[in-house]
């Protein structure tokens, strides 16, 4: 259980799924912007900043899931979305070298909106391999629980570790 106390935890399940539902309205918001628009620049810039509000408001949802019912990965689930994440992170990896490099092309350098849109995609590509390295290293392998783990947490917690009556 958390060390939240119960009032600060309903406040915060609140507070998280309203923040959801405004993500939500402002997305939709950005989307009509985009829409009225002409120009390609401001719609994708529009459209991927809606996209992101959606992507707020999946955040924040899972904030309140993960208070109100937190969830251990499983051993046989952490093996499949670490194996899955290795060749994300490696994907990545490799985007943000071809960006890197498209950066040193002569033309994309001398016409401003792909330069400006080239950098939009490496900052993306560069937040989404620290993520993904992040979520790799210390979340998926610090909250999966193995089936050892309960047992020698069974055994640690036993009074008399198997023997009658001690």
């Amino acid at each position: 259980m958390s060390s939240y106390k119960f009032e600060d935890r309903r406040k915060l399940v609140s507070y998280f799924k309203n923040e959801a539902k405004r993500e939500i309205e402002y997305s939709e918001k950005i989307k009509n912007t985009s829409n009225n628009s002409v120009n390609p620049i401001v719609r994708v810039i529009m459209d991927a900043v809606s996209q992101d509000s959606i992507k707020h408001s999946k955040i924040y949802e899972t904030m309140a899931l993960i208070i109100e019912s937190p969830q251990l990965i499983t051993e046989n689930e952490s093996k499949k979305v670490l194996d899955d994440m290795k060749d994300h992170i490696e994907m990545e990896k490799e985007s943000i070298e071809e960006l890197n490099e498209l950066l040193k092309n002569d033309t994309i350098k001398n016409d401003k909106p792909l330069k400006f849109l080239i950098e939009m995609l490496l900052r993306d590509e560069k937040l989404h391999h620290a993520m993904l390295s992040d979520i790799y290293s210390l979340l998926i392998k610090n909250i999966t629980l193995t089936e050892e783990d309960i047992w020698q947490q069974i055994w640690n917690d036993a009074m008399y570790h198997g023997t009658p009556g001690g």
